[in-house]
């Protein structure tokens, strides 16, 4: 297999348009390469929305997280060799934030095996994260970084590095590089642990079953070059793609079982999507961290109509299509339990919810779906952070035009809350879909135009008009699909 550092593989792109870095991406698709990702999930070869495609679609996850966590321990190796402390110890914060991230993915596999419970439990098929071929890139690399951190910190240089960690904190790069490493090291064995022995219907190895080639191919195909942090901002797209696509079928079940008032199957398929949702977040929240708007200003242009914009899969499907779906079927649902109006029907629900089974099995279908509404919520929160930090207040438009990036990403989340049976559902319950109070002293203090946050908008916006004035002169280019709706 190709090395991922190799830029070779990004620049034998004939006819496209490059850059010093590489070519520049087409679309959204092409850029996280959605048609591999497409391509490895057609080949799973399991039924859609079931148990099995939850466990192919965390290891496919997984097997990506592996592949970025391999080249950010050869990225640190280098940097240790050439003691070069302070970048070593900024890969080695993105290392810790794709263990965050496997973290995450193991307690969804945790979580759906116990949704489903027992039935799966006796599954005489199994996969193991340790058969991946991701997981072996990963170990190798991590070997060879272990003997060059032993050699450059430990034999030649035992003093300085026992003062650094007997005596220093994480505002030092040494300590960071070690504390970083003993971290990711223990949060490996709890991630591997849950990723072990688990029960599929499907006797194919994991490498078959996840297409571990196709994967690595859709990896390795994003890469620019090592000096830039493109891979890692790509792969925590291609995370979620994986995670969505599985999650939207499993919203597509939940919503035909509420319309056949299959209630105990809707309960279950809704959690499995907000089970999906939270390593989801976890990307996001892995970006905002650590990418910093200078970085992401360095292939910024590499990125070209892909940045302001979203897949198919989560712009149109699970943002609008199945997200209607949802919560106009929910509505319809409850108003046909009888009661005078929707509120008496959702207060009452509740209120009795102890009462039988039967109740209580009403409650969950409300309570899965508030649940799942509020995973929403958190990623139109998290994914705020991208264009707040990277391109800042002042009209800076995205690659797309849309003339002022953050503003935007505020008014689609507050129209997305402005859906009437999601509104007329959240008011029966007398639950707010308010997302801020403005009127706090808090919240006063950080909107104000002096406030530091305010200014540090400012100045990120300046700066990115300033590097980026042609993008100034696009016109909006707005998200287009030829797609059908994707109708339950």
């Amino acid at each position: 297999m190709a090395s991922l550092d190799d830029p070779a593989i990004a620049r034998g792109c004939p006819g496209r348009q490059m850059t010093e870095l590489g070519p520049v991406a087409d679309s959204y698709d092409q850029l996280h390469r959605i048609d591999l990702l497409g391509e490895a999930r057609a080949a799973r070869g399991v039924q859609e929305g079931t148990y099995d495609s939850t466990v192919c679609a965390v290891f496919q996850a997984s097997e990506v997280a592996l592949l970025n966590l391999a080249r950010l321990a050869r990225r640190t190796q280098t940097c240790l060799l050439a003691d070069d402390i302070p970048t070593a110890s900024r890969y080695g914060q993105w290392a810790l934030g794709f263990h965050r991230l496997l973290r995450k993915l193991g307690t969804a596999t945790f979580t759906t095996r116990s949704v489903f419970g027992s039935a799966v439990s006796d599954r005489t098929a199994t996969l193991s994260i340790s058969e991946s071929a991701g997981y072996a890139a990963y170990v190798d690399a991590h070997q060879e970084l272990e003997d060059a951190a032993k050699a450059s910190l430990l034999t030649a240089a035992p003093e300085t590095t026992r003062t650094a960690i007997a005596t220093k904190s994480i505002d030092d790069p040494l300590y960071r590089v070690l504390h970083g490493l003993r971290i990711g090291c223990h949060d490996a064995t709890k991630w591997e642990s849950d990723l072990t022995a688990v029960p599929i219907g499907v006797s194919r190895s994991t490498d078959e079953l996840i297409s571990a080639e196709t994967l690595a191919r859709a990896v390795a195909a994003t890469e620019l070059n090592a000096a830039t942090l493109h891979g890692e901002f790509v792969a925590l797209h291609q995370i979620p793609e994986i995670l969505c696509a599985e999650a939207n079928d499993h919203l597509e079940v939940a919503i035909r079982a509420i319309r056949a008032s299959a209630l105990s199957r809707a309960a279950q398929h809704l959690t499995v999507c907000r089970t999906l949702l939270a390593p989801v977040v976890e990307a996001q929240r892995v970006m905002a961290e650590h990418l910093a708007t200078g970085e992401y200003h360095e292939f910024r242009t590499n990125l070209g109509p892909a940045s302001g914009t979203h897949s198919l899969s989560i712009k149109q499907h699970m943002f609008r299509d199945l997200f209607k779906h949802m919560w106009n079927d929910l509505e319809a649902w409850l108003t046909s339990l009888g009661g005078s109006s929707l509120e008496e029907t959702v207060r009452d629900l509740d209120a009795r919810r102890h009462d039988d089974p039967a109740a209580w099995l009403r409650h969950t279908v409300v309570d899965q779906a508030f649940q799942l509404h509020s995973a929403h919520q958190q990623w139109r929160h998290e994914h705020l952070h991208m264009p707040r930090n990277c391109l800042g207040s002042g009209g800076t438009k995205s690659m797309i035009g849309i003339p002022d990036g953050p503003q935007a990403v505020y008014k689609m989340r507050d129209a997305a809350n402005a859906q009437h049976s999601l509104a007329a559902i959240h008011r029966a319950r007398r639950t707010s879909l308010a997302n801020a109070v403005p009127d706090s002293p808090l919240a006063k203090l950080i909107t104000d135009p002096s406030s530091l946050d305010s200014e540090l908008m400012r100045v990120v916006g300046e700066a990115t008009r300033e590097y980026f004035p042609q993008v100034q002169e696009q016109s909006y280019q707005p998200f287009r699909s030829g797609a059908a709706e994707r109708n339950p």
